[in-house]
Order: C-alpha cells, then sequence, then structure tokens
C-alpha cells in the first residue's frame, strides 16, 4: 500500500525487514563507506551503511534514502537525494519572513474586539503612518 518501513520499524526489528524495500532519512556521519545515522525513539538510533548509490553527501548533510535492506545494517539503494545542511537555514529563514508577513497582514486587517475577545475586520487597514502619526501626537501631549 506504499506504506514502507522506515527509522522506527528498522531501530526496533531491523532483521524482520532483511529482504524488504524501506524509506528513511538519517544524518551523513562517514563518507567513506557511507554511512547514516537515523534517530527513531528518543534517545534511540540506528546507524546504516548505504551501498548502491553515486552521491556524495558531506558529513552533516541529510540523506532520503529508498532501498532494500541487506543484512548487517546495509541499505541498497533504488533512490536517494542529499538534503544538505545549509537547505535547513534557508528553510527557517524563508518561514519566518513569512510567518512575519502573515503576522503583519493579520494585524493590519484585523483587531480584537475586547468584548468579545473575537478577531473582526478592520472597517479600514491600519497603516504603518498612522501608527507612527498617534505616537508621535501621544509624546507631544505627554
Amino acid at each position: 500500500m506504499g506504506a514502507y518501513p522506515d527509522d522506527t520499524n528498522l531501530g526496533t526489528n531491523y532483521d524482520a525487514w532483511v529482504g524488504e524495500k524501506a524509506s528513511l532519512t538519517g544524518e551523513v556521519v562517514e563518507t567513506d563507506p557511507l554511512t547514516i545515522v537515523a534517530e527513531y525513539s528518543a534517545g534511540e538510533r540506528i546507524r546504516l551503511r548505504v551501498t548502491g548509490t553515486d552521491l556524495q553527501p558531506a558529513p552533516g548533510d541529510r540523506l532520503t534514502v529508498f532501498g532494500v535492506v541487506k543484512p548487517d545494517r546495509t541499505l541498497h539503494v533504488q533512490t536517494a537525494y542529499i538534503v544538505p545542511s545549509s537547505g535547513y537555514t534557508y528553510m527557517y529563514t524563508v518561514s519566518f519572513i513569512a510567518g512575519l508577513w502573515v503576522l503583519g497582514r493579520l494585524v493590519r486587517t484585523w483587531r480584537i474586539d475586547r468584548q468579545t475577545w473575537s478577531l473582526e475586520p478592520r472597517s479600514t487597514p491600519l497603516r504603518l503612518s498612522n501608527v507612527i502619526r498617534s505616537q508621535n501626537a501621544e509624546d507631544r501631549d505627554a
């Protein structure tokens, strides 16, 4: 049904899956031989040797692998791809910026009704220039 064993299945009972296809992602810890480590439970890790690929990941990269489980904690690759460690920095940076944009849109076009504590649309969108002007007016009045 497309549900292949993953790091949890292999970590808890590796020998039961020998000869089966599996899919998992792990961190590259060695490149000769290519070895990945995947965490399958809190503090529990499985270390696998990866064969059958020409990919050359660097230590610290994440390697996603689909292949056949072999004896001796070896996974023979049919398909694999590398996610460089810099890819996560990019992902988190873009996600943070997108989150700020969404928050800005929310604050600009919605307000909290203090009686019902619910969100209601603003009659006119809030503008940064209006906020600055009102803050300057409050400073002069003080």
